[in-house]
């Protein structure tokens, strides 16, 4: 993402809504355009929306931007997709991670792999600063439309806080259809002005098998990793999952239990280390063992 255009609108102030990137996936499936005449019929919602469900795939890395749907929408979102209708939150955790890595939203990115590492807990202020000076520093000579900004903040916002936590004056029927609610990811407190928290904790309901294929995807990761990178690296479980130590451990004793002779961990000296042997690693395999129970 960093060197590219950031993006920060395309989603006509919706938050993607649960039955959205399905309803998409099936859409492309089916031959259909979103700029066919027809789009708004077959898709069921009105034109913005119709803008809006074409972003959110492209923003979760299911399509391309020529609207072509990605081998990843295939594997969770077709006939045979691990989870068709995402209906387990073990879905959920990936698209976020989708999201994130993918960096098609890019305040998505900037929060989860740069903000959390400055703090926890932030203003609507600091975020907005946040992105600006970032902006900046990528080298991107053209200033961010103060309105586009805002908007995407408060998408992103009403993204993560939870349904009917949030006092401001939303959508209260769109409120209950975000995707990424069910994580409670993000937290607000309004004891000193408003502020918004993303804490590191143990995320016991993310499986062990979604932070193994995050770890396994991560490009900068090779067959053997500090406990430091898993923790802040970019595109890290710690960072995108805001996994703290005792959680990302946890998720490490779960994988030597259920794959021994393939995850090796050790600490010496304080230096504490995770070896994965990929070759006796069949992920497919690990994902349909994980997903069987929806069947």
């Amino acid at each position: 993402m960093l060197g590219e255009k950031l993006v920060f609108q395309g989603h006509n102030t919706f938050l993607c809504r649960h039955s959205w990137l399905k309803k998409g996936y099936d859409f492309i499936e089916a031959n259909g355009g979103f700029n066919d005449a027809d789009a708004v019929v077959k898709l069921g919602v009105g034109k913005n929306m119709v803008d809006a469900i074409r972003y959110w795939m492209r923003a979760f890395g299911l399509t391309n931007e020529a609207d072509e749907l990605r081998a990843v929408a295939h594997e969770l979102l077709g006939p045979d997709g691990y989870d068709p209708y995402i209906e387990d939150n073990a879905t959920l955790w990936y698209l976020h991670y989708l999201l994130v890595k993918t960096g098609r939203a890019s305040l998505y990115h900037f929060v989860f792999n740069e903000l959390r590492k400055e703090g926890f807990s932030f203003s609507r202020a600091q975020l907005q600063q946040f992105v600006i000076r970032r902006n900046s520093e990528l080298g991107n000579t053209n200033v961010l439309n103060a309105n586009t900004l805002d908007a995407d903040l408060t998408v992103f916002i009403r993204s993560y806080a939870p349904s009917g936590k949030d006092k401001e004056k939303f959508d209260v029927e769109e409120e209950s259809t975000g995707l990424l609610q069910d994580l409670d990811l993000l937290t607000i407190t309004r004891n000193d002005g408003v502020r918004y928290h993303i804490e590191n904790l143990e995320q016991r309901d993310i499986p062990w098998q979604i932070v193994l294929r995050v770890i396994l995807e991560n490009e900068h990761f090779g067959e053997t990793i500090s406990f430091t990178d898993l923790e802040v690296a970019p595109d890290s479980p710690g960072l995108i999952f805001a996994l703290n130590e005792k959680g990302l451990f946890h998720k490490i004793e779960e994988m030597k239990a259920h794959l021994p002779m393939a995850i090796v961990y050790s600490s010496t000296a304080g230096n504490r280390v995770l070896t994965i042997k990929k070759e006796l690693i069949n992920l497919d395999e690990v994902m349909q063992q994980y997903y069987g129970h929806l069947v």
